[in-house]
């Protein structure tokens, strides 16, 4: 008998250290939670001003970045063009049969990308679909639910496009905003399981929107009424002051970012967040007015101004400026994308 309690015992050892061994891989190996005192080294950051060179056709629009500027976009013959700036190599997303871009977006911390195609189909009238583009992968897929069914928004006719895109990739949803010229636009929300239904917003005119990254919350200026809201929230976030409230961005973080000017020009920046009193927010007054359309806010939460009389960007909190030829078109997190002529080229921070 003592010697089966032997056997038994030398057997339960080894499985005992196995299981350690185990638990030990899935609680502080593999758990995404685990805390590791490590220095990130950003490669991206390490190279040259000049990694960015592309060449591009007169026909080029809609040039974008992606938000760490690896993929360089644009729109020309029919197909969006993706570029990877480390190598110049060109890779293309075609449409289906009768269908055309309305609007595209890249994520604000991947390098994926929202297609919003516009289709024309007899019998079924018009409508839009949406597709994931993944650069890395070189993957196209169509946003469906869990039964395979492609997402669909329908149209009351061909005139309506995709007016802007707010996306959340810590919620993973989506808001589109769908519309044309003289009608009141149309307000949708798609959710992690593809799934579509229309948010009704304050009956006024939709301005920008933009979705918080933390908390299911679609932010967007009210026109009619001068106000910033929030949908599902019965007051408007308020500033305090007078003037015209302009909705510029919002960041990673969930802070909100109003300009506050006159004539499409602002002269205070409000950083905004729905959990602190306005007390807490801060307030940046800028030394000129600013037209909206130069002012740029990354996720990260940085803020930039181009002067283009002077062809400067500059950092609006550090002061820090970075000169450049030609026209910018976007600003990432590590730098400014610039159009001159036929090439785009990029200088980092």
């Amino acid at each position: 008998m003592k010697g089966f309690k032997k056997i038994i015992l030398w057997t339960l050892i080894p499985i005992t250290l196995e299981l350690l061994g185990i638990f030990y891989i899935d609680q502080f190996y593999l758990n995404d939670e685990t805390s590791f005192n490590t220095k990130k080294i950003d490669v991206a950051t390490k190279k040259g001003p000049n990694k960015i060179n592309v060449k591009v056709g007169d026909e080029a629009k809609n040039i974008k970045a992606s938000y760490n500027g690896k993929y360089i976009s644009y729109y020309e013959d029919e197909s969006i063009k993706v570029i990877d700036t480390s190598n110049n190599k060109k890779k293309e997303i075609t449409f289906e049969d009768g269908g055309k871009l309305s609007s595209y977006k890249w994520l604000p911390d991947r390098d994926i990308m929202l297609v919003a195609e516009k289709y024309s189909n007899g019998n079924l009238g018009n409508y839009l679909k949406f597709k994931s583009y993944n650069a890395k992968k070189d993957e196209k897929l169509p946003l469906s639910d869990e039964n395979n069914k492609e997402l669909k928004i329908p149209l009351l006719d061909g005139k309506y496009e995709v007016l802007d895109i707010a996306l959340s990739t810590a919620t993973n949803v989506t808001y589109v905003k769908v519309g044309r010229e003289g009608v009141r636009s149309k307000l949708y929300r798609i959710n992690v399981m593809a799934q579509l239904e229309e948010t009704k917003y304050y009956n006024g005119k939709l301005g920008e929107i933009t979705a918080l990254n933390k908390e299911d919350r679609l932010v967007y200026q009210d026109v009619t009424y001068n106000r910033i809201r929030v949908v599902g929230l019965k007051n408007p976030i308020a500033t305090g002051e007078n003037a015209i409230h302009y909705l510029l961005a919002s960041d990673s973080e969930d802070n909100v970012y109003i300009g506050n000017g006159e004539d499409e020009k602002v002269k205070k920046i409000f950083v905004a967040s729905l959990k602190k009193p306005r007390d807490q927010w801060k307030i940046l007054t800028l030394e000129e007015r600013v037209n909206k359309d130069n002012i740029y806010i990354t996720n990260k939460g940085k803020i930039y101004i181009n002067e283009p009389s002077k062809s400067l960007v500059k950092d609006l909190e550090s002061g820090q400026e970075v000169q450049y030829e030609g026209e910018v078109v976007e600003i990432h997190d590590f730098g400014i994308i610039v159009k001159d002529g036929g090439k785009i080229s990029g200088k980092l921070f």
